[in-house]
């Protein structure tokens, strides 16, 4: 049962989020990126990614302390909501000095920084609203409101566009309405399930108790923001033309978070599932296998072709002014798309010790991991700019997916399939062979789309998934 609702609930997110996300990452947002330019992105983009470091302030692990907690008791979401509303109040002005002092004292263009670290506190209610109705398992409502500010946004771009209101402001200012429509519906829903639940017995925690729980999880989420996102202000900090170098990373980071929402809508699915199935002593292996290898063929196929067809997907997408620009950009692409499959199975991993709780060798690992993070862009970006810290990012997600995984398999007692390893070695290196094949062919899309066949044909043939399961899965009523 539970196998069921995972795949038709995933069937219904990826579908929204295949339709919604992509059309804002590769043709609103990339538009902007080109019209404006490398620097003036790179500008926004430095903010953008301070907005987003300083974001642990926001929450404090609030948010996947309270979906875990939600989804294995309901009561918690009755009897703790406005008190953590107040808390998330609280911290959100907090937020603003703090994000505001540091992006003032850094020179950042003052009405930008306000925009994006408003829109941030919103986003921030937004994901908090999203995680009690993820949490009392209203699974197609959450996926509605994951897409509803992109949806928005792209509105609103449009009719920006259309009106000749081109600019990095108006960018900016299109997020912060579209955020804005979003936390209004998710805040009215939360008020209807609120007033539709039975009274509770429970007495609610206090603010400074609901903390305290979900520092652990703040931690973890400071810790794993800061090796993600840090690469970019390390650039800044120490590269002298940091704009156009950030500029290049963000055309190449914007595909890789492209990707990943097929990857982070597993997690959300996951985190309440795994909880549940953990709080009744169920077997959470079948569900992580099945979400791994699901995962791990999609994210070679993904990085595969962003390798070996990098060069014309960069020339088409992206507006270079030299030769030598598109060649640093396909090298960057390379490595960041890379990326995508350790961060793949981070979202399967990790969510299921952060379901489990075992938070504590989480940010263990998260502290390996920005260790790892810090020294090699301390050594490679002054030499090898993006490139550099390129290379440091995928050696960090390596490290930091074999660390979850390993713990994993020492909770749970997963087995190492070798079985399932040389599958996958196969489904590579016969992805290497089409493209051998079908490189000569003029039209790239052409190219792409049979690339992307053969990737759905290849697992079936070497019985990597099996079609009559997933039906059975899909179809049956009883586990």
């Amino acid at each position: 049962m539970i196998r069921r609702l995972f795949v038709r609930n995933l069937l219904l997110l990826q579908g929204l989020n295949l339709i919604i996300k992509p059309v804002w990452l590769l043709l609103i947002d990339r538009e902007v990126q080109n019209m404006l330019g490398e620097s003036v992105y790179g500008e926004y983009y430095i903010v953008l990614n301070l907005s987003l470091i300083s974001n642990i302030i926001l929450d404090l692990g609030i948010q996947n302390f309270n979906n875990a907690t939600v989804a294995s008791d309901n009561s918690f979401f009755k009897t703790n909501f406005r008190n953590i509303l107040l808390a998330k109040m609280l911290l959100s002005i907090v937020y603003l000095v703090v994000a505001g002092g540091i992006g003032y004292a850094s020179g950042m263009e003052s009405k930008l920084l306000l925009m994006l670290l408003v829109n941030q506190v919103i986003i921030s209610f937004i994901l908090y609203l999203r995680s009690n109705i993820n949490g009392l398992h209203y699974y197609t409502l959450d996926s509605l409101l994951s897409v509803s500010d992109k949806f928005f946004g792209i509105v609103l771009c449009l009719c920006f566009f259309f009106t000749s209101r081109i600019s990095i402001f108006y960018f900016a200012l299109a997020q912060l309405l579209a955020s804005g429509l979003s936390l209004l519906i998710a805040f009215y829903l939360n008020l209807r399930y609120f007033n539709l639940l039975p009274a509770s017995g429970r007495v609610s925690g206090s603010i400074i108790s609901i903390l305290r729980k979900s520092l652990p999880y703040a931690l973890l989420f400071a810790l794993m923001g800061l090796y993600t996102k840090g690469d970019v202000l390390m650039m800044e900090w120490l590269l002298p033309d940091a704009e156009l170098h950030c500029g290049l990373y963000a055309q190449s980071v914007r595909l890789l978070d492209a990707s990943n929402m097929f990857a982070m809508l597993f997690a959300g699915l996951l985190l309440p599932m795994f909880a549940r199935q953990i709080s009744k002593g169920e077997d959470i292996r079948p569900l992580a296998n099945m979400a791994s290898k699901l995962l791990i063929l999609v994210s070679l196929t993904v990085a595969s072709a962003a390798f070996l067809f990098g060069k014309s997907l960069m020339d088409i997408l992206y507006n270079f002014d030299n030769e030598g620009q598109l060649e640093a950009s396909t090298r960057v692409f390379g490595n960041i798309m890379l990326c995508f499959v350790p961060m793949s199975l981070i979202y399967v991993f990790s969510t299921l010790l952060t379901a489990k709780g075992d938070i504590r060798h989480m940010n263990v690992f998260a502290v390996i991991a920005l260790a790892v993070n810090f020294l090699f862009n301390i050594y490679l970006i002054p030499e090898y700019q993006a490139f550099g810290a390129s290379v440091s990012s995928l050696i960090t997600q390596c490290v930091f997916s074999l660390l979850c995984i390993g713990r994993c398999f020492r909770l749970f007692r997963f087995s190492l399939e070798w079985i399932t390893i040389g599958r996958c070695m196969i489904f590579v290196i016969c992805l290497a062979g089409v493209y051998f094949v079908i490189r000569g062919i003029g039209n790239i899309w052409l190219i792409l789309l049979l690339y992307g066949l053969a990737a759905l044909i290849l697992p079936v043939f070497l019985k990597m998934v099996d079609i009559s399961k997933l039906i059975l899965i899909f179809n049956s009523r009883k586990q």
